[in-house]
């Protein structure tokens, strides 16, 4: 066999730290904010295909951003907010937010923190109720995207520095398109006269389906 060419990459994010790689950004520029929807991701997903819950090809959406621990908190919080007036006003989900161990501390066997600071960086998943599987209280939720902050862990990595030579962070936010799909079928149904008027603005008009004799 020969050596293989490739990876099909399980995110969106690892091409734009390679796009930076042993670069020295200039201060002026942060926070550097990157949005890709170019492509899908590929998972060979624990627990096997589910419908387009769970599939080994998905389509991702995944903001990106680097910059300075202080930019990058206040960046969160804006995104925080922006997305729970998505999920509230626009979709009308019943959706939460669960703060999970980074996975970068989950593979060396950590499962807690110890310093606000970790929490800080940590990983904010957001689930939303599917009522197929049951009472809210008992049902296992859906993570249908996060939003990370991952300290330094790929600015080091990847050798990306300020022309300060000040200590950057960076993060990402990963949104699947399926699982916000799954998320808002599975509450309102599907029959659109019953979908909220606020997301039927930025929906638009169906095509006109294919009759059939």
């Amino acid at each position: 066999m020969r050596d293989p060419i490739g990876g099909m990459t399980y995110a969106q994010c690892p091409p734009m730290y390679w796009a930076f790689d042993g670069k020295t950004i200039d201060d002026s520029e942060f926070p550097v904010l990157i949005y890709d929807k170019s492509g899908p991701s590929y998972r060979w997903e624990a627990g096997g295909r589910q419908g387009i819950e769970r599939v080994n090809e998905f389509w991702r959406i995944e903001p990106v951003f680097i910059g300075y621990p202080d930019q990058l908190i206040q960046l969160k919080e804006k995104m925080m907010e922006k997305y729970a007036y998505v999920f509230d006003k626009i979709f009308e989900i019943e959706w939460r937010t669960a703060w999970v161990t980074p996975f970068y501390m989950a593979q060396s066997g950590q499962t807690g923190v110890e310093k606000e600071t970790e929490r800080i960086k940590g990983t904010v998943d957001y689930e939303s109720w599917i009522p197929s599987r049951g009472g809210r209280d008992e049902s296992e939720w859906l993570e249908f995207q996060n939003l990370s902050i991952v300290g330094d862990k790929y600015t080091k990595a990847f050798s990306i520095k300020s022309s300060k030579n000040k200590e950057l962070w960076s993060g990402c936010s990963g949104i699947g398109l399926q699982r916000w799909t799954v998320s808002f079928l599975a509450q309102k149904g599907l029959d659109s006269d019953n979908w909220p008027k606020e997301f039927k603005k930025y929906l638009g008009e169906f095509p006109k389906n294919i009759k059939f004799v």
